[in-house]
């Protein structure tokens, strides 16, 4: 039986649709043709990992959603496909592209309809879009992926226009070049495009500045950097367009995220600056204890620290390994690192009492992590008895923000105790980016046989069942894996 769920978001500069099995983004850029004519590129994104899979005769896995993508009264038609060697991992994201001219007016209806092939459940986006009609038109600056070798319908001009597929933001990880996209057509007058990277500070990185003069017609940017020393952050390509006297026109903003673990290993080390272990001892805590303590730090730790943590978490020098915890602090917390530092460890200790055990401290258990990194949950949902379910709870978030990731809304994670102990709850589905993920949780929440022939089933035509329970609601959006139990291992 199909199912439908309609939704209506508003079409900026992404648009993230999250709900029941399904990650998709639709990110609109408006062009102008040399002559003038307006028209919109849709850039189509899917994380693969979240769509419904059958298994093939040579034991792969395959995966097709439909699309019916709808600007103005231009209907495009298109297909994602994905085939691999399993189906609730690995999958990588997506791109497609369409593209459709602007009609008259100044605003354009976009519907999309998402169809999973093997699933047979649909969703519906709907939005307007408006038209920029004005002398100059700046389009958004694309942050573009430099490995891929562009097909037709995606050159503009000799130029390879490819974006970063994303759901949201553009990551790179331990690459060396950026490369950026965007578009200036004038209709008529002179105009100067001023652009430039910042981090996040707002602060500008040296070398990324740059004009171009921008003359009647297309006026098309391309620009390569080379950041292979800058350490990882949020960085965001800034344009700013100027009239012929100065006056600002326009500005757009695209933001990335830029992982760099050579540069944050020489940002962070200082070998000039030395922790003694008589220092250490009186301020900060036990020198025996210094490798545990970066493991309850690394909660609340950025990305690019928890790179670096995960080196260190072995090493034998434990002055280094100080340097690195004394170092987190004062970065942290200027002026006030100690006291912080004691303060975090008092709810460590919390944490510890509430959700440790005899065998595992609390900080280690799959709960403590996530408590220490989101903090205390909105709704926790308690499920001791739920049928044929393991006892399994849900923890709410109605707003989600921590070192690692952007700020999220309405997240969920799913904890089970299939162990039957009563205590350490294991992580078994979140709807959190950078969270363990699983299309096929449902059968992990069971603790009887599962109805059909498979397992890996993910329709009901393939003989999966319908649970019924309050979980089935919950948000699935694939499964890729988690970095705590890693870290931890």
């Amino acid at each position: 039986m199909k199912t439908r769920i309609t939704f209506f978001l508003t079409l900026c500069f992404t648009v993230l649709l999250q709900a029941q099995e399904l990650r998709f983004a639709l990110q609109p850029v408006q062009y102008a043709t040399s002559d003038g004519i307006l028209y919109w590129d849709m850039y189509c994104t899917l994380d693969a990992s979240t769509v419904s899979y059958k298994k093939n005769p040579d034991s792969t896995w395959s995966s097709s959603l439909k699309v019916a993508l709808k600007v103005g009264d231009k209907l495009d038609v298109f297909q994602f496909t994905y085939t691999g060697r399993d189906s609730a991992s690995g999958a990588p994201l997506l791109l497609q592209k369409s593209t459709a001219m602007s009609p008259a007016g100044n605003s354009v209806s976009v519907s999309v309809l998402l169809i999973d092939e093997y699933s047979e459940k649909e969703w519906q986006l709907s939005d307007t879009l408006e038209i920029n009609r004005s002398v100059v038109l700046l389009s958004e600056a694309l942050i573009l992926d430099p490995g891929l070798t562009a097909p037709k319908s995606f050159l503009k001009g000799s130029v390879s226009v490819v974006p970063k597929a994303n759901l949201g933001i553009p990551v790179f990880d331990n690459e060396s070049t950026l490369r950026w996209y965007s578009d200036v057509h004038v209709t008529t007058g002179k105009y100067l495009l001023k652009y430039h990277i910042t981090n996040s500070e707002g602060e500008i990185i040296s070398g990324s500045q740059g004009y171009k003069r921008c003359l009647e017609g297309a006026n098309p940017v391309l620009v390569d950097l080379d950041l292979s020393s800058k350490p990882s952050g949020n960085y965001e390509v800034v344009l700013t367009l100027f009239d012929s006297i100065g006056y600002e026109v326009e500005a757009k903003n695209a933001p990335f995220l830029w992982y760099n673990t050579i540069a944050d290993s020489l940002e962070r080390f200082n070998p000039d600056v030395l922790v003694t272990k008589t220092e250490f001892e009186k301020s900060w805590g036990k020198w025996s204890e210094i490798h545990n303590y970066i493991r309850m730090v690394a909660p609340i730790a950025s990305l690019a620290d928890r790179r670096i943590l995960g080196n260190l978490r072995d090493l034998e020098d434990t002055a280094r390994v100080a340097q690195f915890l004394v170092g987190f602090w004062q970065e942290n917390a200027p002026g006030n690192a100690i006291q912080t530092w004691k303060g975090y460890l008092d709810i460590v200790q919390r944490v510890d009492r509430e959700f440790g055990s005899r065998t595992l401290p609390g900080y280690k258990t799959q709960m403590g992590r996530v408590f220490l990194q989101y903090g205390a949950p909105s709704l926790v949902e308690d499920r001791p008895f739920d049928g044929k379910n393991y006892p399994y709870q849900i923890w709410q978030y109605d707003h989600l923000k921590s070192e690692s990731t952007p700020v999220q809304q309405n997240e969920v994670f799913i904890f089970v105790d299939q162990e039957l102990v009563g205590r350490q709850l294991t992580l078994i589905h979140s709807s959190a980016i950078g969270e363990v993920k699983d299309h096929k949780w449902q059968y992990h929440l069971s603790r009887h046989t599962n109805a059909g022939p498979d397992i890996d089933a993910t329709s009901s035509r393939m003989g999966r069942d319908n649970f019924g329970e309050r979980i089935s609601n919950s948000l699935i959006i694939g499964n890729q894996g988690t970095w705590f139990d890693t870290f931890n291992n």
